[in-house]
């Protein structure tokens, strides 16, 4: 008999808004691991943060890391429980405190990062509304241009400049093979 588990799995990914270094204390906080640990999870390669759990189970584990501000996804995995083996799975230890408490920000924490680079979701706005300018579009005539054919003389023979022959004799110069 077959039945699903699933597994949660993130990606690096953080919430819209949020600060990578912030995201990555939360987390450190929340499964009780070392930084070295926690920057492993942000190298872009999908890690599975716990396997072989209910839905619900699951979507707790995806509520929680949401309010810490990673994005996780997760994926049904089809188990048998007749050739179930037990592997070896490495996940991240999670800490005694319940999934979903709240993790506060430290006091006195401020939400933009103190001289860090932070990373804007796809799509999202880069510019403030104070950096940005109103667009309007000139009305240029270019009614009046034309394009040349490829390889065809684009100069009229009266632009042109002349550049006169020069006659240099050179037959006083010679090589010296000696060297």
């Amino acid at each position: 008999m077959s039945e699903m588990s699933y597994e949660v799995v993130f990606r690096g990914d953080v919430v819209p808004g949020q600060s990578i270094v912030d995201v990555k204390q939360r987390l450190g906080e929340l499964f009780s691991a070392d930084p070295a640990r926690i920057d492993g999870m942000f190298s872009g390669r999908p890690v599975v943060i716990k396997r072989g759990l209910d839905q619900s189970t699951a979507e707790r584990y995806q509520a929680g890391m949401q309010r810490a501000g990673a994005v996780v996804s997760i994926r049904p995995v089809a188990t048998s429980s007749e050739d179930a083996s037990p592997e070896p799975v490495d996940t991240m230890p999670v800490a005694s405190s319940d999934l979903t408490a709240n993790p506060e920000p430290p006091a006195g924490a401020s939400s933009l990062p103190a001289g860090d680079m932070d990373l804007a979701p796809v799509g999202a706005d880069v510019l403030t509304p104070e950096q940005r300018r109103d667009f309007t579009q000139a009305n240029i005539d270019t009614s009046y241009m034309t394009i040349a054919e490829a390889g065809s003389e684009v100069l009229k023979e009266e632009e042109r400049n002349i550049v006169p022959d020069r006659d240099v004799d050179t037959s006083h110069l010679s090589l010296d093979d000696s060297q």
